[in-house]
């Protein structure tokens, strides 16, 4: 029996010490300079150019500046406050400290805080309930807010956006929520008095999901706890709404209870992501034609992911999460990109409506169905959300004050260059750039955006184009996101798309953190697995590089990164591997299938599932489906009686893989210990804090045996957890590897959940 682990989130008090500030690096307006394989990134957005609360919870204890509710007596409901602290630790003892905002029209000289303890000083400050701004300047120095992960922005100046909770009305705070593996448990919620309000009215407590189930309430008028108990809930999630009104009558705001019924607890660290290009993945009726040209749509629908759904394909892969190409509204017809050649909208990416979604994928109903059946299969959906542009057709562009920038200036051409222009240039003419400096652009995007998972029930965001989009514009999408649905039991999954370069490690470092992304997709290693495997331009002992600068880069930020071969703006890696990647992108490279294609294929998928963070497997890569870089990498998926066996070997590979994933809580959650690399060979280990491990032995072309003195593999018996039965290995002696190979021993007891 499993049981989901919970830990109470409470709103943070308006008084106490100050809590961990954000790690995470630069402003968020950085200029980034222009990096590798930028092309292949500009191609798939238009073809080839193409602290405080927000109610009910703020921040939940993550901020050190905080607004919230205060405790009241023991025995008696918590009490709503509109009170916000806010802390600072200046640089030197005897700086001068002012702090100026909303509240006094962010005047200069500002308000001065107490001393505090630790070196901080700080400001506590009644405030009205919504937005609050404000700027800290020290010794003259303007400085927004480490410890509050939102901003916006007063004239020119980015300053601290915080939210302030309406005391003047209830609230409730999920706490927790249970559930063993037999789907028996219970939520937990806490009803928060309004400020000098009355008690709770536990006949007015209610918990109702989307369709209809109802949760019966135990409530406690005097504490103002709630339990909802629950039973025997079948496999898949709900979404409940839990409502509440004061003795008086008075309408508490809602709170949003999640609840899986699944063999055992989640967490991101278990992710294993499957990502679908929508319109070249399957139809309503199956396998596609190829599209009349490569810019063409090729009709895939969503009714095809639910085919893959229901006939396990996703399950016999690993793929426990899909991230889904966007489902927008697009525009019909073509637009030019600046190869003199049309695209269509295909792909997803240049939206005309934001709370539409596209029918010629299937529309909503479709879209309701897929996240039905894929929550009845215990498969989580991310969507792929655009916050940095829309198209021409779109009604923020329709506002001239929610763009930004000209269309004149376009990224990477002529003068308008990705260094100086990150911020403000356009991906095409037709492509206007959001301007998230503006108020009310920053406060519609963002209820926009969260506005997909509330209507569909999905269960988080793969953000585009991050480097392009403000930070404070990827966090406050993330806050909202997080604030609104996350809690003990139920991460909101957030990952973000920051394209670089080879060696970039620090460019992706800049959105991470504990108020930052999740996690981002690792470029750098994923170009490295590409030198040393597709190419061997470099030796295996690359890989253990990268991750050492990997953990010199974002260690301790908490970010879970996802790691793969490939993706929808680089060439394939078979085609890397077969030397056929190169040349015009709209003339297809060849399929090359051959014995050293297919054993790099094996052996890339096979780190991918081995190194730490969440393997991602880009749709057609179990089948080394070929490709040069945008558009020729979207090819449509082949039918099964189009692979060859050598195809169909290697997607049994990749579910071998998951399945071990899935059975080696090492192999998911534990640290990368190194125990030898050279230019053939690489041997690592999974480790968790119990001292249980997974050991992974990767070669590409052994020159001999590998010694185990010299490899310092701690000695024992160990399951091969791919193939099967044990394993001794000595302190001394050696064992022989394969070419091309992946061997996973583990020494853990198997954790796979009961069918």
């Amino acid at each position: 029996m499993s049981v989901v682990s919970a830990v109470n989130a409470k709103e943070p008090k308006a008084t106490g010490s100050p809590r961990a500030t954000d790690p995470a690096a630069p402003s968020a307006r950085t200029p980034l300079v222009a990096r590798r394989a930028r092309g292949s990134f500009v191609r798939r957005k238009l073809g080839p150019l193409v602290l405080a609360a927000l109610a009910p919870v703020f921040l939940a204890g993550m901020s050190g500046s905080s607004v919230g509710c205060a405790t009241g007596e023991e025995g008696l409901p918590e009490e709503r406050s509109c009170a916000i602290t806010i802390w600072h630790k200046p640089a030197q003892r005897g700086a001068r400290v002012e702090i100026v905002g909303d509240f006094n029209g962010f005047a200069r000289p500002g308000m001065t805080p107490e001393p505090a303890q630790d070196g901080f000083v700080a400001l506590s400050l009644e405030l009205p309930p919504g937005e609050q701004r404000y700027l800290i300047y020290e010794d003259g120095v303007p400085l927004t807010d480490r410890n509050v992960p939102t901003t916006a922005f007063e004239g020119d100046k980015e300053v601290t956006l915080a939210f302030v909770p309406n005391c003047r009305v209830p609230g409730l705070r999920v706490d927790s929520v249970k559930l063993d593996g037999a789907g028996s448990g219970e939520i937990r919620a806490t009803f928060l008095a309004a400020k000098g309000g009355t008690r709770l009215d536990p006949t007015t407590v209610t918990a109702i999901a989307k369709d209809g189930t109802r949760l019966a309430a135990e409530a406690d008028p005097a504490t103002g706890q709630i339990r909802f108990p629950i039973s025997a809930m079948p496999r898949g999630k709900k979404l409940f709404t839990l409502s509440a009104r004061a003795a008086d009558g008075t309408v508490a705001e809602t709170a949003n209870a999640t609840v899986w019924s699944e063999a055992r607890p989640y967490d991101v660290h278990d992710t294993i992501l499957y990502q679908v290009v929508l319109d070249r993945f399957r139809g309503d009726n199956g396998p596609l034609a190829p599209p009349a040209t490569p810019s063409d749509r090729a009709g895939g629908t969503l009714g095809g992911v639910i085919r893959a759904l229901q006939s396990g394909y996703f399950a016999s892969l690993g793929a426990n999460t899909l991230w889904i190409s966007p489902v927008y509204k697009n525009p019909e017809g073509k637009y030019a990109g600046n190869d003199g050649r049309s695209y269509s909208s295909y792909h997803g990416y240049w939206p005309t409506d934001p709370r539409a979604v596209d029918a010629r994928i299937g529309g909503e109903a479709a879209l309701e169905e897929l996240i039905r059946v894929a929550h009845e299969k215990g498969v989580r959906i991310l969507f792929d959300v655009v916050p940095n542009h829309v198209h021409e057709d779109h009604p923020y562009a329709k506002k001239t004050p929610f763009t930004n920038g000209t269309s004149s200036c376009v990224c990477g051409v002529r003068d308008c260059d990705w260094a100086t222009h990150i911020d403000s240039c356009w991906f095409a003419p037709y492509l206007p750039d959001l301007d998230w400096s503006n108020p009310e652009l920053s406060r519609t995007a963002t209820d926009d955006t969260v506005w997909w998972l509330d209507r569909f029930d999905a269960d988080g965001f793969r953000i585009d184009a991050v480097p392009m989009t403000p930070r404070g514009a990827t966090r406050r999408i993330a806050y909202a996101a997080r604030t609104r649905f996350a809690h003990a039991g139920n991460p909101v999954l957030v990952l973000g798309e920051n394209f670089t370069g080879p060696g970039a490690y620090n460019l992706l470092r800049r959105d991470l953190g504990p108020f930052g992304l999740d996690g981002t997709f690792h470029f750098p290693l994923m170009w490295t697995l590409r030198e040393s495997i597709a190419e061997e331009r470099t030796g295996l002992s690359a890989v253990d590089v990268s991750m050492q600068e990997s953990e010199k880069a974002w260690g301790g930020s908490g970010a879970v990164m996802g790691v793969m071969i490939g993706n929808h703006d680089v060439s394939r890696f078979a085609s890397v591997s077969a030397g056929t990647a190169g040349g015009d992108t709209w003339d297809p490279a060849k399929d090359v299938l051959t014995k050293p294609v297919m054993e790099k294929q094996h052996l890339g998928l096979g780190l991918v599932f081995t190194l730490p963070g969440i393997p991602v497997v880009y749709y057609g890569d179990e089948v080394a489906l070929a490709g040069k870089s945008d558009p020729d990498c979207r090819r449509v998926l082949p039918a099964d009686d189009k692979l060859t066996p050598e195809q169909v070997t290697l997607r049994s590979w990749v579910g071998k893989l998951g399945a071990a994933r899935a059975c080696s809580k090492p192999l998911r959650r534990g640290k990368y210990v190194a125990h030898y690399a050279d230019a053939e060979r690489l041997v690592f280990s999974r480790v968790l804090e119990d001292g249980s491990r997974a050991i992974v032995m990767a070669s590409r072309k052994p020159l001999g045996p590998l010694d185990l003195a010299v490899a310092k593999i701690p000695p024992g018996t160990y399951r091969d957890a791919i193939d099967g039965g044990d394993v001794s290995l000595g302190a001394t002696g050696t064992l022989d590897l394969s070419p091309y190979s992946v061997k996973v021993l583990t020494n853990a007891a198997d954790d796979c959940p009961p069918p």
